[in-house]
């Protein structure tokens, strides 16, 4: 049996040509198709159909891909658990996330996290579409599930949940909300994409008359800070950067599904310390940053 030979085949599957898995791989496009070509020799069965616009796994294909796949991730798993505690971090770190978190979890941790590795150099690239991490050389993404399935390698940080808020100003004029029926009675700084809340374990829809409305949250909090009303969150933006105001949430039995929050990266050989070690560091912190606010 030929690791690499596996390798290279799951690689091309994955990145859907031989060109694609070449350039992840760093070897000519001539020698992965040679060494797909030997493992199906060696197999004596067809593991891709090849045309000239695509290629996909055959039914034999399929079922070798699985079984390889999950034997390449356990053995890169043990082989990164060895490494970690001699393989110091370097280079730079390219990380893409939505903008919520772009603008309010991630330069806090970034901090913490050059303050322990300071040979590390970060690149943050704030977008709210789906990146080709891949194609555009990213590190890591932070994702919001459920995710699409994928080939890439996912590792859940935590949980998240929005809830109402609002300024002190504000409430010390118009009094805090007891009930969800109270904020009939305050302004209302409106979310676009808002309407369901989780009320003691079920979900409630939640119509609120807001005479103001975002589709941007960064914008609602600005409606927050200025003292115009009582809006939804999602709860790393209570504090969203230093220097501002604290937020006061009100009614917090109510509050949004949770929604999971992910790193995702791309299999590869050896995953860079970098990649690594800033997993594992914002894993550890990202849930005390949230519920330090």
């Amino acid at each position: 049996m030929r690791i690499d030979e596996i390798t290279v085949f799951v690689r091309v599957l994955e990145a859907g040509s031989f060109a694609a898995a070449a350039r992840l791989l760093g070897m000519p496009t001539t020698t992965v198709s040679a060494k797909v070509a030997a493992l199906e020799k060696r197999l004596g069965t067809t593991l891709i159909h090849r045309t000239t616009r695509q290629l996909r796994a055959t039914s034999a294909g399929e079922l070798y891909l699985d079984r390889c796949r999950a034997a390449l991730q356990e053995i890169e798993t043990a082989e990164a658990e060895l490494a970690s505690d001699n393989d110091e971090p370097t280079g730079t770190l390219r990380i893409t996330g939505p903008t919520v978190f772009g603008r309010s979890l991630l330069p806090e941790l970034i901090m913490a996290y050059r303050q322990k590795f300071p040979a590390v150099k970060v690149e943050v690239l704030v977008m709210d579409r789906i990146a080709d991490l891949v194609a555009e050389g990213i590190d890591l993404a932070i994702r919001v599930g459920p995710l699409k399935d994928s080939s890439l390698i996912v590792r859940k940080i935590m949980d998240g949940y929005g809830g109402y808020y609002a300024s002190q100003a504000y409430l010390d004029r118009h009094g805090t909300p007891q009930t969800l029926e109270d904020l009939a009675d305050h302004q209302i700084v409106g979310f676009s994409r808002d309407g369901k809340m989780l009320y003691r374990g079920e979900i409630v829809d939640v119509t609120l008359d807001a005479p103001i409305t975002s589709n941007d949250f960064y914008v609602s909090r600005s409606f927050i800070d200025l003292d115009l009303g009582i809006g939804y969150l999602p709860a790393p933006m209570e504090k969203a950067w230093r220097g501002q105001q604290a937020l006061v949430r009100v009614l917090p039995e109510y509050s949004t599904p949770p929604r999971s929050l992910y790193f995702v990266y791309p299999r590869q050989r050896f995953v860079p310390a970098r990649v690594r070690t800033f997993i594992n560091f914002a894993a550890e912190r990202a849930e005390l940053l949230i519920s330090s606010r």
